[in-house]
């Protein structure tokens, strides 16, 4: 079986990394999860452009986009298969910036795109309640909301350049089995 890359996609706070991580443990044997972003960061720290994450956001839109290339490369030349945990866009001062490009599409060759979403009360809630979270995360109701609709305009996008699947799933409070359920599926649909 050839390596076979899963991006999983979602607004800081929607609970991404928590059934992520669930849905890891339940197909160890299947993928590993690679974070795009941490691997960004230690290209980010090799070549001295930052000192932590959230410096990364400030960074000029050329120089993003050529270490996510970068990345990308670095990513797709892991071996087995990953559950590549990132963002289908990343919110700046100056605006959205694409997660993905479509160079970047192009190297990572994904099967598949599974969205996690969560109410905006939801995900304002976590946000609040994480105390490692920047207190510029903690955003309007409207602020998240739009988010999550350029996300899914985006995911859609990404989804129809590379001939790949897309779920949406929701992890509200109380749908957390439910909704690493929904992402198996998706993951055992994928490595049949």
């Amino acid at each position: 079986m050839s390596q076979r890359i899963v991006i999983i996609a979602g607004v800081p706070g929607a609970g991404k990394s928590s059934v992520l991580r669930e849905a890891h443990e339940r197909r160890l044997e299947l993928f590993k999860i690679v974070s795009f972003g941490s691997e960004m960061l230690k290209l980010c720290l090799e070549q001295g452009l930052v000192e932590n994450r959230d410096q990364m956001r400030s960074l000029t839109y050329p120089v993003q986009k050529n270490l996510q290339i970068e990345t990308a490369k670095l990513i797709s030349s892991m071996e087995g298969n990953i559950l590549l945990d990132t963002h289908c866009t990343i919110k700046t001062p100056a605006g959205y910036i694409s997660g993905l490009t479509d160079e970047m599409l192009e190297i990572l060759k994904p099967v598949a795109f599974i969205l996690v979403d969560a109410h905006e009360v939801e995900i304002r809630g976590r946000r609040k309640s994480d105390e490692t979270r920047p207190e510029r995360t903690i955003e309007a109701f409207a602020d998240i909301r739009e988010h999550q609709v350029i996300n899914r305009a985006f995911a859609t996008s990404f989804t129809q350049k590379c001939e790949s699947l897309l779920k949406i799933v929701q992890n509200n409070t109380g749908e957390f089995e439910l909704t690493v359920e929904e992402i198996l599926q998706t993951l055992d649909y994928v490595t049949m």
